[in-house]
């Protein structure tokens, strides 16, 4: 690759935009106009330098024959370069071999978006919607919603987070649940509605200082997810907890929620979990949508609650039946719910609960703003997918491009590859101790080895990376 005419071409683009017609005005995009090109320009020299690199290498000399040179268009994370690419030919199968495509991109023969600008494009989807993923992800590109949609539909591994054991035992813990309501685009459902709930938890020690007006959890970890139930969820949940902390030593733990019968299944994992009903659906879904923003009612009606007096309870809801008769169904639901929930409303006022449940601002806040409240379906693996991103989101986790290849090719397949090739590497390699990455092997590594060790190495890196690929 020649720096020096880049940096010619670069002085001379400069020097033109500000001699000829200069404004002000425009200094900023100018300068931005400029870098992008010099950008662009750089990573078009460099693959070019690449091939040049190895199609004059005793490698290549060795292994292939040269077929042809082709222009090729490639959307990257800064923009669409187009470069040219060899065309080579294998000696021994007589298969074409793309080295740009193949060794130093990885990219699939029909594949025309680089891995990294699927993993800028998936890093942005963590903290927004798809659409503004597809407008503001890449630089100077803007894609179709429904590329991304795909791209994030076909990611397939799991990224399990790091679970560090705290050198401390909290005497209470907090566990609130609430689902997530998605539509699915899933035709064979013989369902007319397409909803989907996705239960949704978090697990935390309580505020972080309780005299604060905006309050921040203590050691929040959250979770949900499209393929599992309730119960299933609750399962994580437990794994969590008891990895984290002595399950058996916290005073209390307090399992707040709307009193759905998923969130009640608790007690076959902690049975000794003290159940709350969430205020806010008690104070205004239940009680204000019975009687109609009459306080005196109630307080009356609480007050009846908190003292098991549920006939009296009764009689203030048929006043209310008689007062708004179109309204009777729903307000025996909300009476119904209401006494079912009788013991998580009394554990309201435990001494130790010092932490209401805010699960409903914090769906609304990390999840229905992304999947709920748009207008578009989900397929069951884009809706997966995209609430694994939500939630690393949530949790704070940076997602690395190791954990992208991991999402998008498997976890067990990509580490397998890469313990093979250390394997093979440590025999005959000792001084390399750190190669992590099978993407420095044809520059930096096959070039150290003698030329027999060189092609048996690199027919074995080559059959494993089809492997990979077709996985």
């Amino acid at each position: 690759m020649n720096i020096i005419s880049l940096l010619d071409n670069f002085i001379n683009s400069f020097n033109n935009n500000f001699n000829v017609n200069f404004n002000l005005m425009y200094l900023e995009e100018k300068i931005k106009n400029i870098g992008d090109d010099f950008t662009m320009n750089l990573y078009k020299n460099f693959l070019e330098g690449i091939d040049l690199e190895f199609k004059n290498s005793i490698d290549r000399k060795i292994n292939y024959v040269v077929k042809d040179t082709v222009k090729r268009s490639i959307l990257t994370s800064i923009g669409y370069i187009t470069f040219k690419q060899t065309i080579y030919k294998d000696k021994l199968t007589n298969k074409c071999f793309y080295f740009i495509r193949d060794e130093i991109l990885n990219m699939k023969p029909y594949q025309r978006m680089t891995d990294y600008a699927e993993y800028t494009l998936t890093k942005y989807a963590m903290s927004e919607n798809m659409a503004q993923a597809a407008r503001h992800a890449l630089r100077n590109t803007i894609v179709f919603r429904s590329c991304v949609s795909k791209k994030l539909s076909k990611l397939d591994g799991t990224i399990y987070e790091k679970i560090n054991r705290v050198d401390y035992q909290p005497d209470v813990l907090y566990i609130e649940m609430d689902e997530i309501h998605a539509n699915l685009q899933d035709k064979r459902t013989n369902d007319k509605s397409k909803n989907h709930v996705c239960p949704c938890a978090i697990v935390h020690e309580g505020h972080k200082e309780a005299f604060t007006k905006r309050k921040e959890f203590k050691n929040v970890r959250n979770f949900a997810s499209s393929n599992l139930n309730y119960r299933q969820l609750w399962d994580v949940i437990f794994d969590y907890v008891n990895k984290k902390y002595d399950i058996n030593k916290f005073k209390k733990i307090f399992v707040s929620g709307d009193g759905a019968s998923g969130i009640k299944s608790f007690s076959e994992v902690l049975p000794n979990a003290i159940y709350v009903y969430d205020k806010y659906h008690y104070y205004y879904k239940d009680l204000q949508y019975i009687f109609k923003y009459d306080k005196n009612l109630s307080n009356l009606a609480d007050e009846y609650i908190r003292n098991r007096y549920i006939e009296g309870f009764k009689e203030l809801v048929k006043y209310q039946i008689n007062l708004y008769p179109e309204s009777k169904k729903y307000i025996i639901q909300k009476q119904n719910t209401i006494i079912n929930n009788i013991d998580g409303i009394i554990n309201q006022q435990d001494k130790d609960y010092n932490c209401p449940c805010s699960m409903e601002s914090h769906v609304s806040n990390s999840y229905a703003r992304y999947i709920t409240s748009i207008p578009f379906a989900f397929s069951k693996n884009g809706l997966e997918n995209k609430l694994k991103l939500l939630v690393l989101n949530a949790n704070h986790h940076e997602l690395t491009l190791d954990e992208f290849y991991h999402l998008k090719y498997s976890k067990n397949e990509y580490n397998k590859i890469i313990n093979d090739m250390k394997k093979i590497t440590n025999i005959k390699v000792k001084h390399l101790n750190n190669i992590d990455d099978y993407n420095t092997y044809p520059i930096d590594f096959i070039k150290s080895l003698d030329n027999q060790i060189n092609y048996k190495l690199r027919n074995i890196i080559r059959t494993n990376k089809a492997k990979f690929i077709e996985n």
